[in-house]
This record gives structure tokens, sequence and C-alpha cells, in this order.
């Protein structure tokens, strides 16, 4: 089987997998084969921008805007601005949540993993509409204070001209494990209150 269909088979069962031997030059390849398939079976939904400016495919399904069922066994939890954009322009911003997930049974793995899994692209909460100055944010997990922080970059400093759909701007607080039945808060200029069932 080849290594891009192993990941889309995880993908569509929602296992893990080992990490299988992976060349630098050929994870960019990979990545790019699995979020065309990831397109072909589900729409593209938007992008998300991840550690070191990875940017990878959201799927329609992967986004949300109730309660989020987390599809992996283990998934994190970023709090990020979305920005919904239409040809690399952006119509709207808002607070949302990025839930990223990888296929591969383990996180520390080297990079050139995350590139070839679709950037660990999970779930997208999608929270509320929010103008600038979009100010400092704190996120509670089941009550309980976790961390703050506040965006320090501009959306249009993010998107990239050929962009379409929900993107995925990068974390300002997070990643934070989290797990089936947590209630997450995020507090600021906006208010959010999500589930993850």
């Amino acid at each position: 089987m080849e290594k891009v269909d192993i990941l889309l088979e995880a993908y569509k069962e929602r296992k893990e997998i080992e990490p299988f031997n992976l060349e630098e030059d050929e994870a960019k390849k990979i990545g790019e084969e699995f979020s065309t398939k990831l397109i072909q079976e589900e729409g593209l939904g938007g992008y998300k921008i991840g550690k070191d400016g990875i940017i990878g495919v959201l799927t329609k399904p992967m986004i949300t805007s109730s309660d989020v069922e987390l599809w992996f066994k283990t998934h994190k939890l970023e709090v990020e601005l979305i920005a919904l954009v239409r040809e690399g322009d952006i119509q709207r911003v808002y607070l949302g949540l990025e839930l990223p997930a990888t296929r591969f049974n383990t996180w520390d793995i080297p990079v050139k993993y995350m590139i070839a899994d679709d950037a660990f692209a999970g779930r997208l909460y999608v929270g509320k509409e929010i103008e600038p100055p979009y100010g400092h944010f704190k996120l509670f997990i089941n009550d309980k204070y976790i961390a703050e922080g506040g965006p320090s970059y501009k959306p249009k400093e993010r998107v990239k001209s050929y962009m379409n759909g929900y993107v995925s701007l990068g974390a300002f607080i997070g990643p934070i494990k989290v797990s089936k039945g947590d209630k997450v808060r995020v507090e600021g200029k906006k208010t959010i209150n999500v589930k993850l069932i």
C-alpha cells in the first residue's frame, strides 16, 4: 500500500498508525497527495497554518460551529483567529479553536511527518465574529484556568492569495492536550463555550 493510502485509510477509519520510514524530500509530495485526496472525498473547507508556516487543508466535515466531536485518540487544542476568505480576501474574522490530530500514534516525531500528515489537521471550531483590536484571552478547561494570550499576528499577513474558505491562522494559546467530555471556555473581547464530545 502506498504511504498516502495508509494515511487516508487511517483518517477514514479514525485510527492511529506507526510512523513509516519517511524521507525529507518525499514528505511534501505525500502531504500534497493526501490533501488532494481529502478534498476529492470531502470537499475543501479551508486551510490551517501550522507550526513553522506549514499549511494543511481543512475539509468541510472537519469544520463546525457546534460542539466538537473528537475523531482521534489524541487531540490537542489551540485558541486561534479564523478568517473567512474568498480568493485571498478576508471577509470576516472569528474567534475559534483548532483541534489538531495526527494519524500517527505519537506526536513526538520530526516535522517531516507533520508535512506528510496534512499539517496534523483535525477539527476546527468557528466561534464568534470579532473585530480588531482583538485583545487578550483566557482559556479555561472544565472551569480551570489553563493559560492566556492574544494574537500577535495580523490576519492579512497570514492569508495567501489562493486561499478560500475558513483559514485557521495560528495558535496564540496552546497547544493543550484535551479529551472527550472536556468543556472549553475562552474569555476575552468575545467568549466562547464548547463541549468536546
